[in-house]
């Protein structure tokens, strides 16, 4: 949940620093934003747990934050984003 997210997001950004294969991110992951910040650390992919016994719909919302982001933003694929964050 959204407790470890923290944490997680740390390992996700370290990891993609030092290994080059698909890294897939889980926790705390409630709202679009969340997951895009997971792919700008370095992500591949994301699982949605919590959320969706807080709100059944939370996955489908999720990817339509997701697309209306990338669309907004005039970003072609996912992959554009993936890792670039900057610290």
């Amino acid at each position: 949940g959204p407790a470890i997210k923290p944490i997680i997001m740390r390992m996700v950004y370290q990891c993609y620093q030092v290994v080059k294969i698909p890294i897939i991110a889980s926790g705390g992951i409630m709202h679009w934003q969340d997951a895009i910040e997971y792919f700008l650390a370095g992500a591949t992919a994301i699982q949605v747990g919590t959320a969706n016994f807080i709100n059944p719909s939370a996955s489908i919302e999720i990817l339509q934050g997701i697309n209306d982001y990338l669309d907004n933003n005039n970003i072609e694929s996912i992959k554009n984003i993936i890792g670039k964050v900057k610290i």
